[in-house]
């Protein structure tokens, strides 16, 4: 059983790495200062969400997968690469799509803090462990992305930013 909690938490750590990739490039090509600052500043919570998982599994005598590391980091430079041939410019769609992966990256961290918390009494090493704020956090973060994302899309589907 631990095996499959150690791949579900390496699952979810891989996909952080995609999550950081995509927020360098979004902070970069902002226009407004605001705007970079929010991305760097989510780019920084997703690190500190890297770390708590990382504990996580150290806690619970399991390891960081190296395999799901390198594809995680593989993904995140396909999708780089997807994300820069749509325009990452503000009003292209490769912008559009890059906060939509973040909306549902950032939902898939909000139910893994849900699912953690279900099972965190099975793990007394786990102890301490305020998932319910964890998740709290990432819901916030994702209702920010999202507003972003409506905007982005208006403007690159539609051509208006209304």
């Amino acid at each position: 059983m631990n095996d499959r909690l150690e791949r579900y938490l390496n699952d979810h750590l891989a996909g952080s790495h995609s999550a950081i990739t995509v927020l360098k490039d979004l902070a970069e090509r902002q226009e407004n200062a605001g705007d970079a600052r929010f991305f760097r500043d989510l780019e920084k919570a997703v690190e500190e969400d890297q770390e708590v998982l990382i504990s996580l599994l150290e806690r619970a005598g399991m390891k960081e997968s190296a395999m799901q590391k390198a594809a995680g980091k593989v993904t995140a430079q396909a999708g780089r690469l997807k994300l820069r041939w749509e325009g990452m410019e503000p009003g292209e769609l490769g912008t559009f799509e890059a906060l939509e992966m973040l909306v549902l990256g950032i939902q898939g961290k909000r139910i893994l803090w849900i699912m953690l918390n279900e099972i965190a009494s099975l793990f007394p090493e786990w102890s301490g462990m305020d998932f319910k704020s964890l998740e709290r956090r990432a819901r916030m973060q994702r209702d920010e992305v999202e507003k972003r994302r409506i905007a982005a899309g208006r403007e690159a589907l539609a051509g208006s930013a209304e």
